[in-house]
């Protein structure tokens, strides 16, 4: 009995030493990615939830959202206190107000035939209501450019020297024939280190050609 508690405790202390070595690790991983972006994210902080920049009154272009302990990811969001932001924002959902109109109108109409072929037949039928899908291209472009996602992750395999691989944006439909928009997206392989990154794509070009790559294999070595 003692000896299998005692085992017991030594399996908890190396799991707990492991996940300490795992976070320290990650941290270091983070720290470094951050480090070698700075160039291209002369950016203020958000608030935690970022929704505002951190001093309430920052109108520069892009903000970054605090990291926590932990996570993985970096946000980069557009601050609602820039105005090439807010004319985007408007336009799109001028936008966004034209489509879920029509969207309406092609609610009421069918509603009509569906109470008009029930009281024909006895029959109640589906009706589709009004949902975020109607919002268009408009609404999925503006979220779409409206921040960039950077996701670090720790390769199988490290690679020896930087690569990068791009994905465009751009509108396409999924397997029920609806209509969306895809984000632009990037993937950097940098010696143990894969990050992705998905969002706006003028951001992550300045991303991908302002970030000092080589200098991420020598913090990590």
């Amino acid at each position: 009995m003692i000896f299998r508690l005692c085992t017991a405790v030594a399996i908890v202390l190396l799991s707990t030493a492991l996940n300490a070595q795992d976070q320290a690790q990650l941290a270091r991983a983070m720290t470094a990615v951050r480090a070698v972006m700075a160039p291209a994210l002369p950016f203020p902080a958000s608030d935690e939830l970022g929704s505002m920049p951190a001093d309430g009154k920052s109108e520069a272009p892009w903000m970054i959202k605090p990291v926590q302990p932990g996570e993985r990811t970096i946000e980069v969001l557009a601050n609602p206190l820039n105005e090439a932001h807010q004319r985007s924002a408007a336009r799109a959902m001028a936008q966004i107000d034209q489509s879920i109109t029509a969207a309406q109108r092609r609610a009421d109409v069918q509603y009509e035939l569906a109470v008009a072929e029930a009281k024909r037949t006895g029959r109640s039928q589906e009706v589709d209501g009004v949902t975020l899908n109607d919002e268009g291209l408009a609404g999925a472009r503006i979220d779409a450019e409206s921040h960039v996602i950077v996701e670090v992750a720790f390769a199988d395999t490290p690679s020896r020297q930087v690569t990068t691989s791009t994905t465009p944006p751009g509108p396409y439909r999924d397997d029920s024939g609806v209509e969306r928009f895809r984000e632009a997206g990037a993937t950097v392989s940098a010696g143990p280190l894969v990050i992705t990154l998905r969002g706006n794509e003028t951001l992550i070009a300045a991303l991908l050609n302002k970030s000092d790559w080589n200098r991420l294999l020598e913090l990590l070595k």
